[in-house]
């Protein structure tokens, strides 16, 4: 990777902490309201921001979390893999908004790693209770991000940026 990407990558996971940080008490449970998984939509764009935000959720999990190593590995985790499946998936794919329906779809889907951190974390509720909840959550969020995300690229064109 160049410079420039190592430095946009180096950005994009702060603003993933920083984002996660303001609002903490949201970003962890049950229910999730995480805004920077809104971030998760710029892999549609460029897969090398991936890196840049696998070590944000890393990092903010490490920083944040209350489920400890649960959520470095597992929460971690899910980004990892969601990235990688959402990679493959759109690889022959021209279009970014489908390729951001894909992402929801991946993303959502892959909450069933979140959901068994909590279990193993020792919460009272149902699994399949917690996955629903948790899917809804993203969901939403990612939701939500699309036209945020592509608002925001209009402004600033997350491709060229990564050249």
């Amino acid at each position: 990777m160049k410079t420039k990407q190592w430095v946009l990558n180096a950005i994009i996971g702060a603003l993933y902490v920083v984002i996660t940080l303001i609002i903490a008490p949201l970003g962890f449970g049950a229910i999730q309201v995480r805004l920077s998984e809104m971030l998760n939509h710029l892999v549609t764009f460029d897969k090398k921001y991936a890196y840049g935000i696998g070590v944000g959720v890393i990092i903010a999990n490490i920083i944040l979390s209350p489920f400890g190593v649960y959520d470095w590995v597992l929460g971690g985790g899910h980004t990892i893999v969601s990235f990688i499946v959402v990679i493959f998936l759109t690889r022959n794919m021209v279009s970014i908004k489908k390729k951001m329906v894909v992402n929801t779809i991946v993303f959502s889907v892959f909450t069933f790693m979140i959901a068994f951190l909590i279990m193993l974390s020792g919460a009272e509720e149902a699994f399949w209770i917690l996955y629903l909840s948790l899917f809804i959550s993203q969901f939403v969020t990612m939701v939500i991000g699309i036209p945020l995300m592509l608002f925001i690229d209009r402004k600033i064109n997350f491709r060229q940026q990564m050249k």
